[in-house]
């Protein structure tokens, strides 16, 4: 490995992370606020570590491994100096606090240990939401827009951009980074005005649409979106929370080839809509006849809440965790669904749920009929087997990781139910589970043990698992 490249490629991340600090200090200059000196020390701080690491003299050419020990570590560096604002402000009494924020904003988790969101300054409000934005397309290939880092990054491309096949949608790969990010902020600012002109201030617009389009969830009030109680702003957010679940490049094709079903016509996007569609309507019968909500209500709060949960954005609308069990348990299962690859959305992916489903179906034929030779596809693709392994065992880790979150986070004194939505909502980046760290409550009052635990799921679901474990063994670190 050459680690002289890797320290100094992670120096401009983190270059990178301090520039971004600026943002936040704007308004807590502008509001006068106390968390002035906060933001100050932390970009000096981060600037300072990012600076010492520059001064390593790169050496030797990327290999494989170097982009993934620079996504592993890079990711590692941004959450533990992005959580200096937190800690420094004294927002979080303690630096675990602090920590889980940051891994649960750059992750787009969206779980919280704020208690009061109300009573937060806006600079850090502020900046809570910019690490959604930032984390969720990635400031690793942010970094790959801006500068030349790296000659050949298509490693940590591959080890950072969700997906079964991260796709360049160009031939070089600084035009694909810059292509995504544009499409993405685009996304970002048509939101921030629609949301302004259904009555949101300029902050919360922002605040706001930071959340949706990186499917984050962290909101400025304590009730979430339902707290503004305005019909159009969620069906505004709702929309553009089922347009972040979607594949990226799928809008670049749009723009290129001006056709919406030449464009959208995947197999993927077609399940995506299916499985919301179906999921929306199971929720808005189970509150039809089980709570009594009128049909307009119904429908407007299981559609929001069925794309808030199968993008894992985490937005709510209402207290979901006092709905009926068939409501509950429509949102649970997706939580292991997300959204389409490429998309900033966490979880399985819905390409993978397909395959998985697929890939049962062909075994259930052939345990009749063994020489019978099946091909799966996807679509008008054909499947190799390679693929189907790498799906398979992607499952596997992804439910081993989660179960035994669920023993961990339980082993420190939480009931099952709280045990079972903490783990499935942090390593699927969903944000709010159910019973006590459901949408009416937080994570605040967890154990250390278990916020430590829950911030490893977040980043492990956020990077797909393998980047991650990759880290801790041995063969990896061997020349």
């Amino acid at each position: 490995m050459h680690f002289r490249l890797i320290i100094h490629s992670l120096g401009t991340i983190i270059l990178l992370l301090a520039l971004t600090m600026v943002l936040p200090l704007f308004w807590a200059i502008k509001d006068q606020s106390p968390g002035v000196m906060a933001f100050v020390v932390s970009i000096l701080v981060t600037a300072g570590v990012g600076l010492l690491m520059k001064m390593v003299k790169p050496a030797g050419n990327l290999s494989r491994r170097d982009g993934f020990a620079i996504v592993g570590f890079g990711w590692l560096l941004i959450i533990s100096l992005g959580a200096l604002p937190f800690y420094l402000s004294g927002t979080t009494p303690t630096y675990t606090d602090a920590f889980f924020e940051s891994m649960s904003g750059f992750t787009t988790t969206g779980a919280t240990v704020l208690t009061n969101l109300e009573a937060v300054s806006r600079e850090v409000l502020f900046w809570r939401s910019l690490s959604h934005w930032l984390g969720g397309m990635g400031i690793i290939l942010l970094s790959l827009a801006i500068f030349p880092i790296l000659p050949t990054g298509i490693s940590l491309f591959q080890a950072e951009v969700p997906g079964l096949a991260p796709e360049r949608i160009l031939p070089r790969l600084k035009q694909t980074a810059v292509v995504m990010w544009l499409i993405y902020a685009t996304l970002s600012l048509l939101q921030m005005v629609l949301l302004n002109l259904a009555g949101l201030s300029f902050f919360e617009s922002t605040i706001h649409a930071f959340g949706t389009i990186s499917t984050g969830g962290f909101s400025s009030r304590n009730l979430s979106v339902q707290a503004f109680a305005n019909g159009t702003v969620e069906w505004v957010v709702a929309v553009f929370m089922f347009l972040s679940g979607v594949n990226f490049t799928l809008y670049y094709r749009f723009l290129q080839r001006k056709s919406l079903q030449r464009s959208f016509a995947t197999t993927e996007f077609k399940w995506y809509g299916i499985i919301i569609f179906f999921a929306a309507a199971l929720i808005t019968y189970s509150l039809i006849t089980g709570m009594g909500f009128s049909p307009a209500v119904a429908v407007r709060h299981g559609f929001f809440q069925a794309v808030s949960v199968c993008t894992t954005t985490g937005f709510a609308v209402a207290n979901y965790d006092a709905w009926p069990s068939l409501a509950k348990g429509a949102l649970f299962l997706l939580m292991f669904v997300g959204g389409c690859t490429g998309s900033t959305a966490g979880s399985l992916k819905v390409a993978r749920v397909v395959l998985l489903f697929k890939y049962a179906f062909r075994r259930i034929q052939q345990t009749a009929r063994p020489r019978l030779v099946i091909q799966t596809k996807f679509g008008n693709t054909a499947v190799s087997d390679r693929v189907l392994h790498e799906t398979l065992s992607f499952f596997f880790l992804y439910i081993v990781l989660f179960l035994g979150g669920v023993l961990i986070v339980m082993g420190t004194g939480e009931e099952m139910m709280t045990a079972v939505g903490a783990a499935a909502a942090a390593i699927g980046n969903v944000g709010p589970g159910f019973a006590s760290i459901g949408p009416a409550g937080n994570y605040a009052y967890l154990h250390p043990v278990a916020k430590w635990v829950l911030s490893f799921l977040m980043l492990a679901g956020r990077l797909e698992i393998l980047t991650v474990l990759i880290l801790f063994t041995p063969g990896f670190w061997r020349k």
